[in-house]
């Protein structure tokens, strides 16, 4: 088993950091292969809106998000942390976000994965949209095993180790779920069917050569 963590926080140390440093020492500790990423460190550069990888599968951008995806593709499941900023996600995470919805998202090539979502805000806001983009829900669709979300206060009086056991409860289900192969349920089925027809009715059968990559991948899935 691989696994991904993606620490989404531009701070260093602080309750995100140390959250996905109890969780990897856990996956470790199960002999399990954990790759560290911290996205503020990486060289991310801006979408530039051209959607060249929709046709052909390829960035014109060439930064550290070639090797980062490959690593996604590779992993089986997902841990990733940020904070609430403004009642939104961090910009670097919202950077990388943008880069790989549509080489990962359209595609669905992350369907099949698993991900364990950490988050924290001061005092309120941002739990619904944090769960969405961190879990990669939505066009992503991975399952989500769990979303572990914390208010830490304004200065933080909270730590990562004062949740330590809810932390550990949620990796353990993480890893269950994988070596299970845990479905997403009936619901979550459903509106995954109901969105490949509209996306296929509203966009692709529209303007087929634009999604062309997007097309190849869903005929190798067996969706068209």
């Amino acid at each position: 088993m691989k696994i991904l963590v993606i620490n989404g926080n531009t701070k260093k140390g602080g309750f995100t950091s140390d959250a996905l440093s109890i969780i990897s020492s856990y996956l470790e500790s199960q002999a399990i292969e954990v790759q560290n990423i911290r996205l503020c460190d990486a060289n991310i550069k801006d979408c530039i809106g051209c959607f060249h990888c929709l046709r052909t599968g390829n960035c014109v951008l060439k930064d550290d998000l070639v090797d980062i995806i490959q690593a996604m593709l590779q992993a089986d499941g997902f841990v990733i942390g940020s904070p609430v900023r403004n009642g939104l996600i961090t910009a670097c995470y919202k950077r990388f976000y943008e880069r790989i919805t549509y080489t990962l998202g359209f595609t669905l090539l992350l369907e099949d994965k698993y991900t364990l979502a950490i988050s924290s805000v001061g005092y309120l806001g941002g739990k619904k949209v944090n769960k969405n983009l961190l879990g990669l829900q939505d066009l992503f669709h991975t399952t989500l095993s769990d979303f572990i979300f914390c208010k830490v206060g304004i200065p933080p009086k909270m730590t990562a180790d004062d949740v330590r056991i809810r932390l550990e409860n949620g990796v353990k289900k993480f890893v269950l779920d994988i070596n299970k192969r845990s479905s997403k349920g009936f619901v979550k089925q459903m509106l995954l069917y109901v969105e490949r027809i509209i996306m296929k009715k509203i966009m692709f059968e529209k303007n087929p050569e634009q999604y062309a990559n997007v097309l190849k991948c869903w005929r190798e899935k067996g969706y068209l």
